[in-house]
């Protein structure tokens, strides 16, 4: 690759300040990006460099290896193995088809579902691929544009997808070409079938629809990015929608976070989101209220485990998540290495 171009790195945190004999610790996954070290990402010490930007990634259970979906508008999917460090295998995309940032698994691990764009006619995929080889099976249509996130809500018979809304084609870029005629939704399909089960919309359709989580008590949340012409605008913009009694509303929000939803997760009946360009770690209850924002500058991904949670910054910073007491403790980071977006727990 040119060397004045980002060389990008997945890479896996082992944590040893708070390893300890009878508690080893999370591993954390992420993919990353340095201009200054572009081989400075870590995988238990071993680096992967990756033929672009990464994304989302998704861990193989009982395994050290994962899958990395290139970012939006990507052209490769690959297969890694963290502990070793070593790229396993790389496919390109189709023609006419990119890759959209974001995988999730079959409930039996045997297929690769990824989020994806048919270039010819803008509209939202669902690739298929089988988990061993990555050889394509075939593809479905998300009812939608700018697919990003895949969440089962019913393993293996009811699927969320988030359709962005966002228009953007290869001669262009991450150029986006229908602000102001964007048409985000977040859809329900049954599986295998594909077939559409239920599509939701928000009044604003400036409000891209762009990641999925659910909590303890069933409700479906989706961290939402603004897209409005003015900048102002974004200021005080919804960061949160959530899915309750068949219907998608807009979660009550604070003021000043900015607009823009990097990644979500659920503790408990807790959502966070964060607002990376707000720096803070904005919370709420299942029910859309809101509870006060944490401070972290540039937060990105957010991975928990369902009673604790751990978030990365853009500028290198790791936090853990106490919601018995709604408190940050900073960890040991890695300073000049960016964290991308999404933060998951390997095991």
């Amino acid at each position: 690759m040119d060397r004045r171009q980002f060389l990008l790195t997945l890479a896996a945190l082992a944590l040893p300040a708070w390893a300890t004999a009878g508690n080893p610790g999370p591993r954390l996954l992420s993919a990353s990006w340095d201009e200054a070290e572009p081989l400075a990402g870590l995988v238990d010490g071993k680096g992967i460099a990756l033929p672009g930007r990464g994304h989302g990634v998704i861990p193989i259970p009982g395994t050290t290896q994962a899958f990395v979906v290139s970012r939006r508008l990507g052209s490769w999917l690959a297969r890694v193995d963290w502990q070793q460090g070593k790229l396993l295998r790389r496919i390109d995309a189709e023609f006419d088809r990119h890759f959209f940032g974001h995988a999730i698994l079959s409930a039996d691990g045997s297929t690769l579902l990824t989020t994806e764009n048919d270039d010819a006619t803008s509209q939202g995929l669902i690739g298929r691929y089988d988990a061993r080889t990555l050889r394509r099976i075939d593809e479905i249509p998300t009812y939608g544009i700018g697919p990003h996130e895949l969440l089962w809500l019913s393993p293996g018979k009811i699927l969320a997808v988030a359709n962005g809304g966002i228009l953007t084609l290869p001669e262009t870029g991450r150029t986006k070409l229908n602000r102001g005629r964007m048409l985000p939704s977040l859809v329900l399909l049954e599986w295998p079938s594909g077939r559409l089960l239920a599509e939701h919309v928000l009044d604003d359709k400036a409000l891209s629809i762009r990641h999925l989580a659910r909590s303890r008590d069933g409700t479906l949340a989706a961290a939402l990015q603004a897209e409005y012409a003015e900048a102002g605008a974004h200021r005080d913009a919804p960061l949160l929608a959530f899915l309750r009694d068949g219907r998608l509303q807009l979660a009550e929000q604070p003021e000043g976070l900015m607009g823009y939803g990097a990644s979500v997760a659920a503790v408990g009946n807790e959502f966070l989101v964060t607002a990376m360009r707000g720096n803070r770690l904005a919370r709420w209850r299942s029910d859309g209220t809101p509870l006060p924002a944490l401070i972290v500058p540039r937060p990105a991904g957010v991975a928990s485990d369902g009673s604790q949670a751990w978030i990365s910054s853009e500028q290198g910073g790791l936090y853990r998540y106490d919601p018995t007491f709604g408190t940050l403790d900073e960890l040991p980071g890695l300073p000049g290495r960016r964290w991308d977006n999404h933060l998951v727990l390997a095991d």
